[in-house]
């Protein structure tokens, strides 16, 4: 299993000792080894530290931030990336977000997984994270950045096929030149293109009912 960062919405901020009878947790998204920049953005609505709602520990080792005012700091973000292979993903991202199945009070992150693959303490971690969260400009324009086109790059002349090559009929080949980013890989790294109900920790309802 891959470690994932998981994006849930909500409608209570997790507590101790809470009833969870009532609380709604709305699968949004999640993605493999890292936490994407997109996540960072809907959590920066007023962000707080809080309980986990997947694991089991009294140290606050989750994010939660307002939904409303995340998809609006999501949506200024998109607005600033005008590379056109990403418009069908930015319009995709929104669709979902704006739909009132989705919507609830809260978006919490949940990067437990993502944190243990560091020997650093969970909760500082945690707190880490929230400080890049509270100030995330220095991210947003490396993020632009990785969707810009690099400038071109003038390769070396092969060198000249020597005797024992031409003997043994092996050809040098020139140096790679480096590559043009990747649209789409680009796309996809911000954390877009990524939404869906069903996340491996599933809260549905659906689920409940079955049992």
């Amino acid at each position: 299993m891959a470690n994932r960062s998981y994006l849930y919405s909500t409608n209570t901020i997790p507590e101790p000792n809470q009833d969870d009878s009532s609380r709604v947790l709305t699968g949004i998204s999640e993605y493999n080894y890292d936490i994407p920049i997109a996540f960072k953005v809907l959590l920066s609505g007023n962000p707080q530290a809080c309980l986990s709602v997947i694991w089991d520990s009294a140290e606050k080792i989750a994010l939660i931030g307002d939904y409303a005012s995340g998809v609006q700091n999501l949506e200024a973000f998109l607005t600033g990336i005008t590379l056109p292979a990403a418009q069908a993903t930015i319009a995709e991202a929104l669709e979902f977000l704006k739909m009132p199945e989705n919507q609830n009070q809260y978006f919490i992150l949940e990067c437990g997984e993502i944190f243990e693959m560091s020997e650093t303490p969970v909760e500082a971690q945690n707190l880490a994270l929230l400080n890049q969260v509270q100030n995330l400009q220095p991210e947003i324009e490396a993020a632009y950045q990785s969707l810009l086109s690099p400038a071109p790059v003038v390769s070396e002349q092969p060198k000249p096929i020597g005797f024992w090559t031409k003997l043994f009929g092996r050809r040098s080949t020139p140096p790679k030149a480096l590559s043009a980013n990747n649209p789409e890989q680009a796309i996809y790294d911000l954390g877009l293109g990524l939404w869906s109900n069903i996340l491996y920790f599933d809260f549905s309802e659906d689920d409940e009912d079955q049992d």
